[in-house]
């Protein structure tokens, strides 16, 4: 499954938001924990050996 860098971003917000509002601490460590997964996944990403480097004082 493709998963765009834009749906990791509303897939984790989804999910803090139900960690947030849930009492049940069973629910909130599946949470925590499937966001961890998608945060270290996403680091894995930034080391992919490509840079870019960004001027904004060009004119």
């Amino acid at each position: 499954m493709n998963i765009l860098r834009e749906d990791v971003a509303i897939i984790e917000q989804a999910l803090k938001v139900a960690s947030q509002n849930s009492s049940d601490y069973e629910e909130i460590s599946q949470y925590e924990s499937v966001l961890q997964r998608l945060k270290s996944r996403s680091t894995d990403a930034q080391h992919d050996g490509f840079r870019y480097d960004y001027d904004d004082n060009m004119q």
